[in-house]
């Protein structure tokens, strides 16, 4: 089994005012773990995700429901174990959902953690 090489990325950001984040490149790698900010209003994390960096698409699941985990907290570490992490190349971050965002009331940054191996 390879040895991890992992890598920080201290993206993306949600403005505040907004509820979907700049975007992050993230084809050197595979995404392994998603840092929360320290400060984020709880609520589920929906993505979007692109190829080229210009056209974006919201992820779902095979079930038609969106692909999200519910409700995380602040200053928690998400570990992503799914097929998603290997695919998303360019990746936005939405707080809520794509029918239900919700607004972050000040900028919140993310730490993505990539397995370049």
């Amino acid at each position: 089994m390879p040895v991890p090489i992992l890598q920080l990325i201290n993206a993306p950001i949600i403005r505040a005012g907004q509820s979907l984040s700049s975007a992050v490149d993230c084809t050197g790698g595979t995404i392994v773990r998603i840092n929360m900010p320290l400060d984020w209003l709880v609520a589920d994390l929906t993505f979007q995700v692109s190829a080229d960096n210009v056209a974006y698409w919201d992820v779902f699941e095979r079930d038609g429901t969106e692909f999200k985990f519910h409700q995380i907290a602040a200053k928690a570490a998400v570990l992503v174990s799914s097929i998603f992490s290997q695919s998303v190349g360019w990746v936005k971050f939405r707080s809520g959902t794509r029918d239900r965002p919700i607004i972050q009331p000040a900028d919140r940054q993310f730490q993505i953690v990539l397995n370049k191996a």
